[in-house]
């Protein structure tokens, strides 16, 4: 079954500043998730972050690029609640 994806405004604020093939490198990646949000895959190392409880949040690494999100089984819906790009260590909260 197929998960709905939701862009959160965070989020959208960064993906909206990407160049079109950076954009669209990411957007590939969500398509994916939309299947699969939990394994990893080529080129798309997913993570489960630690300190979230409820709900878990989950980390996927595209390149340089992150986006943070969490999953609702109730509804078949992940939340992409943050995207940034990674240039060093102090980026990591």
């Amino acid at each position: 079954m197929s998960y709905t994806v939701i862009v959160l405004p965070k989020a959208e604020k960064h993906l909206i500043k990407l160049n079109q093939r950076a954009f669209d490198k990411i957007y590939e990646h969500i398509e994916e998730l939309r299947n699969d949000p939990y394994n990893p895959r080529p080129n798309a190392d997913i993570k489960k972050l630690r300190g979230f409880k409820s709900p878990p949040m989950y980390r996927l690494r595209i390149g340089k690029q992150r986006l943070e999100y969490f999953v609702d089984e109730s509804d078949k819906t992940i939340y992409i609640a943050d995207a940034f790009m990674r240039s060093g260590d102090s980026d990591y909260r």
